[in-house]
């Protein structure tokens, strides 16, 4: 369906520009960030949002994710088409994972504290039709209504862990935990949709650039809880949930020569779920289902790179 979904978007790219092939202008953007996320999630103990109402908390705060991106936008009288995709690596960062007997996180019986690392991917398509629009002298500005097609994804671990809250015969004991290497492999996908607005100074070769986009999202993820005996593998559970999400992007550019400019950027997002389902694959062949309360994610990046006319 991702896939789909994405081919649809370059065939309307595609059928919008043709005929203008000779006359396309094109713009690549390469680069390399620093992105700061958060990740968190957490289930009920039934179906219906009882017994307790959260029963499990996980999260992964404090990530530290050096990244590099690429960009490439394809132009032709104002018809803008675009993509872009991003890579990091996690280097630091710390989970938490706490289990309660009793309603609003009361009665904690355990928890353990651990160090995650872990890789994230964003990737996007879009169109957009620029419109020049009234501007100051020596200035030129632009609004551009655009749509596309995003995917996201998170795949985080937990190592190196530590029992912090235990209950006798129900947890381990306070203190290291051997063998940890779990895994929480997540994905947003959807479409979006988004304004852009730009200004432009010709004569001192600079630009300003604010992209605000929308969200809709289908939420899925897969764990593998590798020291969780009752439980299968290398699948223990599922989460399945909609949801939505705002992101802006921040840009300036400042021309180097007539076909290089240096780029400084800032980019931060926000995607939340709704109620969703937590499936628990056991070890025995059955399955559990409970209510996946929320899920959210939250991301804040600083790129510097060059863009190629």
């Amino acid at each position: 369906m991702v896939n789909r979904r994405w081919m649809v978007v370059l065939l309307i790219g595609a059928g919008v520009c043709r005929g203008a092939v000779a006359e396309v202008a094109a713009e690549l953007t390469v680069g390399l960030g620093y992105r700061a996320g958060n990740l968190d999630w957490n289930i009920a103990g039934s179906g219906n949002g009882q017994n307790p109402n959260v029963l499990s908390e996980l999260s992964w705060s404090q990530l530290r994710i050096p990244q590099a991106m690429l960009k490439l936008d394809l132009h032709n009288e104002g018809v803008h088409l675009f993509g872009g995709v991003d890579y990091g690596s996690v280097n630091a960062g710390a989970n938490q994972d706490s289990d309660y007997d009793s309603d609003n996180r009361t009665d904690e019986f355990s928890r353990t504290n651990n160090q995650a690392d872990g890789t994230v991917a964003d990737g996007s398509l879009g169109i957009g039709y620029r419109q020049l629009m009234p501007s100051l002298r020596g200035r030129t500005s632009y609004l551009m209504p655009m749509a596309g097609y995003s995917l996201h994804l998170q795949n985080l671990t937990m190592r190196d862990g530590n029992q912090t809250i235990s209950s006798a015969g129900r947890t381990p004991p306070l203190g290291p935990i051997a063998g940890l290497n779990s895994r929480y492999d997540a994905q947003w996908h959807g479409p979006w949709w988004g304004l852009g607005i730009m200004e432009e100074d010709v004569a001192r070769g600079v630009t300003l650039a604010l992209d605000i986009k929308y969200h809709l999202v289908r939420y899925s993820a897969e764990a593998d809880w590798n020291l969780r005996s009752d439980f299968a593998h290398p699948v223990s559970f599922k989460h399945r949930a909609n949801g939505d999400g705002l992101s802006f992007s921040f840009n300036v550019t400042s021309r180097l020569s007539r076909n290089v400019s240096w780029l400084v950027g800032l980019d931060y997002g926000r995607w939340t779920t709704n109620y969703g389902v937590d499936t628990v694959y056991l070890a025995t062949g059955g399955i559990a289902q409970t209510r996946l309360n929320e899920v959210q994610w939250e991301s804040l990046a600083l790129n510097v790179g060059l863009l190629l006319r």
